[in-house]
């Protein structure tokens, strides 16, 4: 019960009191002990004035010391019947030392809220770290790939200014075989006028 999470917020707290009810239904009604009100209250007490008012905040605080004096005899009468030679400062001591107890252990919560909190984020730079990796290994792949683009595009260049260059050596190849033709055609027929004088005279 002193770890639950209380269920209740100040505005919801003062329309209770409001309604005429007492801290001890409050508690009733949320399922909790007047003892975790009570600390619950302590850390929300400014807050709960300013809801009120001055003067409701007094009742409101009379009301609880008178509810604290009953528990406080309470108490006393229960260890007086168990044989106990405690003095009349017993019920302080109570009184003190039991909002201390839930303040400690309110604390102690805190700390594990806390540690849970700092194993989340633990666990969420562990994520960011995995995650920054995968980018930097991503970035690097993308760079070995971009040089590569880079390579093969100056290859395809070369391969083009290659195949520029053998085309236009084919064409030079072309226009000397089309005259060397010409001259061929030209040489044949001189020697075929040169063959038919020397056979037939002119």
């Amino acid at each position: 019960m002193a770890n639950k999470k209380i269920d209740l917020t100040v505005e919801e707290y003062v329309e209770m009191l409001k309604k005429g009810m007492s801290d001890t239904e409050i508690a009733q009604e949320k399922g909790i002990t007047n003892q975790q009100l009570y600390s619950w209250k302590y850390f929300r007490k400014g807050h709960i004035r300013r809801l009120l008012g001055a003067d409701s905040a007094e009742r409101n605080e009379a009301t609880e010391q008178i509810q604290q004096a009953q528990q406080e005899v309470a108490a006393t009468a229960v260890e007086t019947e168990q044989g106990t030679q405690e003095t009349v400062k017993e019920p302080n001591v109570t009184e003190e030392t039991q909002p201390d107890t839930d303040d400690d252990k309110g604390i102690e919560w805190l700390k594990r809220e806390v540690i849970h909190a700092h194993k989340l984020l633990t666990e969420k730079e562990q994520e960011l770290e995995q995650l920054q990796e995968l980018f930097e290994t991503a970035m690097a792949e993308n760079e070995r790939l971009h040089k590569e683009n880079i390579l093969l595009e100056n290859q395809v260049q070369r391969l083009r200014e290659a195949n520029q260059e053998l085309t236009e050596r084919n064409d030079r190849y072309s226009d000397n075989c089309i005259n060397l033709q010409r001259e061929l055609k030209a040489l044949r027929l001189y020697t075929l006028q040169k063959l038919q004088k020397d056979v037939y005279g002119a």
